[in-house]
């Protein structure tokens, strides 16, 4: 009997031990559809606590081996299949020491579950100064927009049909088709100052209620509320989600420090646009990053000039507090930030409870670990 050439696969082939299975050869089609990767010399699946759909290539390029790490979330409710290829930073002369490097970053991945950083093991600019832009992008995190609800909205209480309403865009009422927990989720709003960007964690469905964890001047302090509350005030049904198809800490980690920051009231009262706004903390609890985009991106109006600033300073939605140090902005850092700093500088401005804390039970039970994909219904790994 012949067995696939896939490291540690014993499945059988119709012909010869230079072929793969059924199950890896169908792996390999998505991934040239996805990637195009080609020349791949060596190819394992496995399992890791956060996804059982994981696995490696090793390419042969221009006299160098490459390793490709492969991530992949098969379709669920109205969700579609999301795939992962991270191309390994370093290159390596020989394929032996490639698959050796390849079996220890396997081997972590499927170590200890309480493993704070998966990601720092394999984003290629974990510690690099880059912007937040580079870190946060495609393949390790995906970016989408929700489909907007419609509602009928009247004038004077004629009705719609007689010409006196419209159809305005509102959020997605039903987010647990299109979110997962601990995804990072944006709801446009329109405040004092213009447009901006709402931002907080949705956990997910939780007593036949979909919550969210955020942060913000107006609940005071950090609180876990229903979607429809998280919602008010959206402007033109705008939602968007940011979802790590790898993580970026354990869920366990995460979990347990949303419900310290609930339990402690984190930062009630202490609300700074500039320094600690919603943005800063989301990205803090799912990233380890203490840094809000918009931020940056709002700099050369915030440091345009004092008078400027006074002005921002009562704008009434979202209470800009820079008063004492006007010119700073995101905790004195700059437009780049480095992963691997800002992780431990999250990690040590975050506590959180101990595993069976009932709200992190709550939480991890809405956890969904993609399921192994079977032989007969394989899209990748």
């Amino acid at each position: 009997m012949s067995y696939c050439k896939a490291k540690n696969c014993y499945n059988s082939t119709r012909y010869s031990c230079d072929e793969y299975c059924s199950y890896h050869e169908k792996c390999l089609s998505k991934l040239r559809e996805y990637y195009s990767i080609s020349n791949i010399r060596e190819i394992e699946t496995f399992e890791t606590w956060f996804n059982k759909n994981c696995g490696y290539v090793i390419t042969h390029e221009s006299c160098s081996h490459y390793i490709w790490i492969v991530v992949y979330e098969p379709a669920v409710r109205s969700m579609g299949e999301n795939m992962a290829a991270i191309k390994y930073k370093s290159c390596y002369w020989s394929l032996s020491g490639a698959s050796d490097k390849a079996q220890r970053i396997k081997k972590k991945f499927q170590g200890n579950w309480l493993d704070d950083t998966p990601m720092l093991k394999i984003h290629s600019k974990a510690k690099n100064w880059e912007s937040f832009s580079n870190l946060i992008t495609s393949p390790y995190v995906i970016t989408e927009y929700l489909p907007c609800g419609k509602e009928i909205h009247y004038e004077n209480g004629i009705d719609y049909y007689a010409g006196r309403g419209y159809i305005a865009n509102v959020p997605n009422n039903e987010p647990n088709k299109y979110l997962k927990p601990l995804d990072i989720v944006k709801v446009k709003m329109n405040g004092g100052w213009g447009e901006y960007w709402h931002v907080g964690v949705y956990l997910g469905r939780i007593d036949g209620e979909d919550k969210v964890c955020h942060f913000s001047k107006e609940v005071n302090g950090t609180k876990i509320h229903s979607w429809k509350k998280f919602i008010e005030g959206n402007y033109g049904g705008e939602v968007v989600r940011y979802h790590p198809i790898m993580p970026f800490k354990s869920h366990s980690k995460i979990v347990r420090q949303i419900a310290w920051a609930e339990k402690e009231k984190f930062r009630e009262g202490i609300y700074d646009l500039a320094h600690h706004n919603c943005e800063h903390f989301a990205n803090m609890i799912v990233y380890g990053i203490n840094y809000s985009e918009q931020i940056e991106s709002n700099k050369a109006k915030l440091m345009g000039s004092a008078n400027f600033i006074r002005g921002f300073l009562v704008a009434p939605t979202l209470g800009l507090n820079l008063i004492g140090e006007p010119y700073t902005i995101n905790n004195n850092k700059g437009s780049t930030i480095k992963l691997i700093n800002e992780m431990r500088e999250s990690n040590g401005k975050l506590g959180y409870t101990d595993a069976y804390h009932w709200r992190a039970d709550e939480i991890e039970k809405r956890i969904e670990v993609p399921p192994k994909q079977n032989e007969w219904d394989c899209k990748i790994m």
